[in-house]
């Protein structure tokens, strides 16, 4: 007699074993926030690296009407420099109105900043103009946003809870001067305030 021959087993792909799926999910979720940590950690680098090489010094702060009571914990800082002047902004032609905006707004403009003898680390601005200062001086790159007003991103700083009225009122007698980081592509950055 013999033994019936057995046929070997056919393995069916449908039934097997599979490989987990989640491992996969897992993988692409930490592969995204990697990726996302990554473009955070550039953004701040970037920053970090643009303030890296910086003139540091202080300009004096003026007074701002109205009060915006909106504004929480924030400083609002205004500057003689971010007032276009009588005469308007050399290479400029003005006037500045509704009519003939796209001419002015948001142009670019440079302001140099003029060490004062007695003090060197404190500034006072030169005119506004449409060009950098030649020869190397400091200066900060605002932009025209209205017939009257240049922006240059430093218009408002954070302080603590409380501190704020003692620096408006600081400002409203011209004691408030704002100490600021300028690259030398004249963005700035305010870094603190000093009652003098």
């Amino acid at each position: 007699m013999s033994t019936p021959e057995i046929a070997p087993a056919v393995v069916d792909a449908d039934f097997g074993p599979r490989p987990p799926r989640a491992s996969r999910t897992s993988a692409l979720l930490i592969a995204a926030a990697v990726f996302q940590l990554g473009i955070l950690a550039w953004m701040i680098a970037g920053t970090m690296m643009m303030f890296r090489v910086t003139t540091a010094g202080y300009v004096q702060v003026v007074p701002v009407d109205p009060r915006d009571l909106f504004t929480g914990e924030y400083v609002i800082l205004s500057y003689e420099f971010s007032r276009v002047p009588a005469g308007g902004i050399a290479g400029l032609p003005g006037p500045y109105g509704f009519e003939n905006r796209e001419a002015w707004q948001g142009r670019p403009v440079f302001v140099e900043l003029i060490p004062d003898p007695a003090r060197p680390d404190h500034f006072r601005a030169g005119p506004p103009g449409l060009a950098p200062p030649a020869g190397g001086a400091p200066y900060l790159q605002g932009t025209l946003e209205s017939p009257t007003e240049i922006t240059f991103g430093i218009e408002s700083f954070h302080v603590q809870e409380g501190e704020g009225r003692a620096y408006e009122d600081a400002a409203r007698e011209r004691k408030l001067w704002a100490r600021i980081d300028v690259t030398s592509r004249g963005w700035a950055m305010v870094k603190g305030l000093a009652i003098e």
